[in-house]
């Protein structure tokens, strides 16, 4: 009997809704069922992608998708509007993403954001990356391009 109460948990959230554990008590087969009960209701053009453990963002990060079955499940990443919301908190601060409303790239942008306060650059990486970029990048706001264009 233990053994068999083992294998059964084993089963549940992994992605596959097993009718028995449809219960309130199983969590609804760890949330599996209502995984398959989102992908229903969810148009989306790959419904396998909601779930998957990676935010997809846009039209799966809406509340029909259930915030992409839970991938999407961090307040900001409800918010932001960009596609590409598996890149926030991946460890590099995207201009693009460091919004209020994107947790300032799920909090990638935050150091940047409070060396260079005023510095409202496309590609954030690009400053203090060792290469004089110029233009946008070579202004007091941004450092000087984090120093990379001071004549030595």
């Amino acid at each position: 009997m233990h053994l068999f109460t083992v294998v059964a948990v084993q089963k549940r959230g992994n992605s596959w809704c097993t009718p028995q554990d449809n219960t309130t008590e199983c969590g609804y087969d760890g949330s599996d069922c209502l995984l398959d009960q989102v992908k229903q209701i969810c148009d989306v053009e790959h419904p396998s992608l909601i779930g998957n453990g990676y935010c997809n963002g846009g039209t799966y990060n809406t509340e029909a998708c259930d915030w992409d079955g839970g991938d999407c499940a961090e307040t900001y990443s409800r918010k932001c509007p960009a596609d590409e919301t598996f890149l926030l908190g991946d460890g590099y601060c995207h201009g693009f993403l460091n919004t209020e409303e994107c947790g300032f790239d799920g909090g990638d942008c935050l150091e940047f954001n409070e060396k260079y306060k005023n510095c409202k650059v496309k590609n954030p990486e690009l400053v203090g990356n060792g290469w004089c970029s110029g233009g946008q990048y070579n202004t007091l706001e941004c450092g000087w391009d984090g120093g990379d264009c001071i004549a030595l």
